[in-house]
């Protein structure tokens, strides 16, 4: 019997104990045999290591293969390697733009890194894939500040169609988003790649990119609304926020939308920290926790955009079961109905089982 980190387990070893999640519930129990499925929800409880038998089993690797999942489909797929080569193309072109204009604090091109992002977007709509299928399997992607900005960009674009934003609205929205992080260049990377949790010092310099982002955005010839964004999207409507505390009323509205594009792209995202989050614990967590502070309006149109747009994807569940979203309850959108082979699983009635991962 030896202890092995999950990052390192191969199917086909078996469990010498059983294995309990931080709340004390059985994920697999002793002389169980690991397979691909198994350690991917072992990963998905946080579980660092186990130990393992010194026996090792062939079932695994003699199972009969088994077929691609969404995921690895639409990887696999022409049009995403072509999204997914133009989207670092401009990741690329804007850390390019806007890495000089920081350093040397002069204009940049703004309407050059716009219509890069915007000739993205256009492409990518005339493709059989979703944007937000496409956005879903980018999370591996070091995100950077940079990757973030465009991530939200595009994000920001999709919003303001869901809020049926006229066309130049929408291109307005797209540019705030782009910009909205760019006061994080004047922070020590060694802060925003730090794996560890930050000291309140750390917090505070981390908290001045808001303003720092105003600043520099304040000496380029830009609509006010992409400055603002900068400045206030850490701002709450219940006054919660930073850099000034502002309540309801005195946030912009492309503010209020970039500050939901922020906090959802931020939590779904790979990070120094921790893995990516599966969004369907986002939604629950935004919806439990985070509801009073972002307006209440664009937040519900947001979540459930966003979840209605995983009908027809596969999950796995928390209690190892995988099956397909087939329903999105409108008061609870965390907790969709599952089919499960020839059964389907309400989890707005099963509140101990819920979405570990979109697979």
């Amino acid at each position: 019997m030896k202890k092995v980190l999950v990052r390192d387990l191969r199917p086909g070893m078996i469990t010498a104990e059983d294995i309990y999640s931080i709340d004390g519930q059985l994920i697999l129990s002793k002389n169980f045999v690991l397979e691909p499925e198994s350690i991917q929800r072992l990963e998905g409880f946080s579980v660092y290591s186990i130990r393992i038998s010194d026996q090792v089993s062939s079932v695994a690797t003699d199972a009969a293969p088994q077929p691609p999942s969404n995921k690895e489909r639409i990887r696999a797929n022409p049009q995403f390697r072509a999204f997914r080569a133009s989207f670092e193309e401009n990741v690329t072109t804007l850390r390019t733009t806007l890495n000089a204009a920081v350093t040397a604090n002069s204009n940049f091109d703004a309407e050059n890194v716009l219509s890069q992002t915007l000739s993205l977007i256009g492409k990518s709509e005339q493709s059989s894939l979703s944007m937000m299928d496409m956005l879903l399997n980018m999370r591996d992607y070091d995100d950077s500040t940079y990757a973030h900005m465009v991530n939200c960009s595009i994000l920001c674009n999709i919003f303001a169609g869901w809020l049926r934003f006229d066309q130049r609205e929408r291109v307005l929205a797209t540019s705030c988003g782009l910009f909205h992080d760019i006061g994080n260049l004047r922070i020590s990377e060694d802060i925003l790649k730090k794996p560890e949790a930050l000291s309140y010092k750390e917090r505070e310099l981390v908290k001045r990119h808001a303003l720092e982002g105003y600043n520099i955005l304040s000496q380029q010839s830009l609509h006010p609304e992409i400055k603002n964004s900068a400045l206030m999207h850490h701002e709450r409507c219940d006054g919660s926020g930073y850099p000034y505390g502002f309540t309801s009323d005195k946030i912009s509205k492309f503010s209020k939308l970039v500050a939901i594009v922020d906090v959802y792209n931020a939590m779904t995202s790979k990070r120094p920290y921790r893995k990516a989050i599966c969004p369907f614990t986002v939604v629950e967590e935004l919806q439990a926790q985070e509801f009073d502070k972002f307006d209440t309006d664009m937040m519900l149109t947001f979540l459930k955009n966003v979840c209605d747009g995983f009908i027809g994807n596969r999950v796995r569940l928390s209690n190892g079961i995988e099956g397909e979203i087939v329903f999105i309850h409108p008061n609870d959108l965390s907790r969709p109905t599952i089919q499960c082979g020839q059964k389907f699983l309400d989890l707005s009635a099963h509140k101990d089982i819920r979405i570990m991962a979109i697979i």
